[in-house]
């Protein structure tokens, strides 16, 4: 799918998303040291992502053009401070400008009006969104930390919160991706819970299914 900004369905491309995530756990299986640290997941994650989009489309000024793909990206949190910033986050273009604000404007006494100038990030957005919060353990005892994952999740649906308020539409996905095949119960069963809590929002887990190997000098 090479979907064109001002027409793709967010809800297929979370679903695209998804599949993509499946191909890297199968290329994670077979290539066990692809991921030295998380960093290396967002690239290679963002790399499988590109080809699903068209990065040249209209931004919410025409003339300039962008990206729906896009990583680091802040949002603010209830009380208007820029607190989450998800690692990978998916917007429409048309929703976006690095001119101006998209929804704050200034009057003026001849009648005319304007935006206001872009934010301290230098951007500002709105509308449907996808966010994508990434975990790698690396460790030999594996996935034990339940709070982190809660953590993640409620990061999320916080989010999904504030957009949604505007009448937007926020999807979600922790994708927790472990060296070994080791998870808790305790992990195993939050997962579940989270996933039966909020359709919109996914934990899901992936396994590179190492087992460490010792070899005698």
């Amino acid at each position: 799918m090479n979907s064109d900004s001002t027409t793709f369905n967010m809800r297929e491309v979370f679903d695209n998303v998804l599949i993509k995530l499946r191909e890297l756990e199968s290329e994670f299986q077979e290539n066990k040291g692809i991921f030295l640290t998380e960093y290396d997941l967002q690239c290679l994650l963002f790399r499988k992502l590109y080809d699903l989009f068209s990065h040249n489309e209209a931004t919410f000024d025409p003339q300039i053009k962008g990206s729906p793909l896009h990583t680091e990206i802040k949002f603010y949190d209830e009380n208007g401070k820029l607190m989450y910033r998800p690692d990978i986050t998916i917007i429409r273009t048309e929703n976006y400008s690095i001119i101006h604000s998209v929804a704050d404007t200034i009057s003026f006494k001849d009648g005319t009006r304007r935006y206001k100038d872009v934010p301290s990030k230098g951007f500002e957005f709105y509308g449907d969104t996808i966010i994508i919060e990434l975990k790698l353990r690396r460790a030999k005892n594996g996935i034990n930390d339940v709070e982190s994952i809660k953590n993640d999740w409620g990061k999320i649906k916080k989010i999904k919160e504030l957009v949604e308020r505007g009448g937007s539409k926020a999807y979600g996905i922790v994708a927790i991706f472990n060296k070994t095949d080791k998870i808790s119960d305790n992990c195993l069963e939050i997962i579940n819970e989270l996933n039966n809590l909020d359709q919109d929002i996914r934990v899901n887990y992936y396994t590179g299914k190492y087992d460490p190997v010792y070899i005698d000098l």
